[in-house]
């Protein structure tokens, strides 16, 4: 059987949500606030708020990914977890509804390559337009969403907020921090807290 530790970026990887943040930073608090408070009353899907969020970004890649370098932070223990659970036979996945463009600069400078699935984002001066890359409509939840993604074998899920919930309930082992873990407290599924990489190394050593 293969064991697989499948990782959310933005608000896992990093202490906070750098995806929410660039959108409000250069974009459109008023459109971005509009969107989310529709993905919380469940009147527009993921999908389509992060379309909608990035449409009114207009400044040039470089510049963001200058401000995204500047501002995030990994969480602690994160290259030494890659190392070590890679060490112990863990496959090791990133998927992320953000960006390859933004995440990779991340990942690089810490000297971590991890095999990545995101969306990619075409950087027109217009507004920047999201080049979704995830299987439309789940049989489970019907968004276009990481379930399907998942590896075969045993899978440990690590994440923190909406775009995890339907990959998260399909897990055979579940850490969550934030909303993440609200949702699935909320639910009474099981999952144990998250908070860095040292005490996930700590947990999920030995395998098991």
């Amino acid at each position: 059987m293969s064991y697989s530790i499948v990782l959310d970026f933005d608000g896992t990887v990093t202490e906070s949500d750098l995806l929410d943040r660039v959108a409000k930073h250069f974009g459109d608090p008023a459109v971005y606030q509009e969107v989310e408070d529709g993905l919380d009353e469940g009147r527009l899907p993921l999908r389509e708020v992060i379309v909608r969020e990035f449409r009114p970004v207009t400044a040039p890649l470089a510049e963001v990914v200058d401000w995204v370098l500047e501002n995030a932070t990994v969480r602690a223990g994160f290259a030494e977890f890659v190392r070590g659970a890679r060490a112990a036979g863990w496959d090791l996945l990133i998927v992320s509804s953000g960006f390859h463009e933004l995440i990779e600069p991340v990942l690089e400078r810490k000297g971590v390559e991890v095999p990545l699935h995101a969306n990619r984002v075409d950087p027109r001066p217009d507004g920047w337009r999201v080049q979704w890359r995830y299987p439309d409509d789940c049989d489970e939840c019907g968004e276009s969403c990481k379930r399907t993604l998942l590896p075969a074998g045993e899978v440990v899920y690590v994440g923190d907020g909406y775009s995890d919930r339907c990959a998260a309930l399909a897990a055979d082992r579940v850490f969550a921090t934030a909303g993440l873990a609200e949702y699935l407290a909320e639910r009474g599924s099981p999952f144990e807290p998250f908070t860095d990489f040292h005490a996930l190394s700590e947990a999920l050593s030995p395998r098991r």
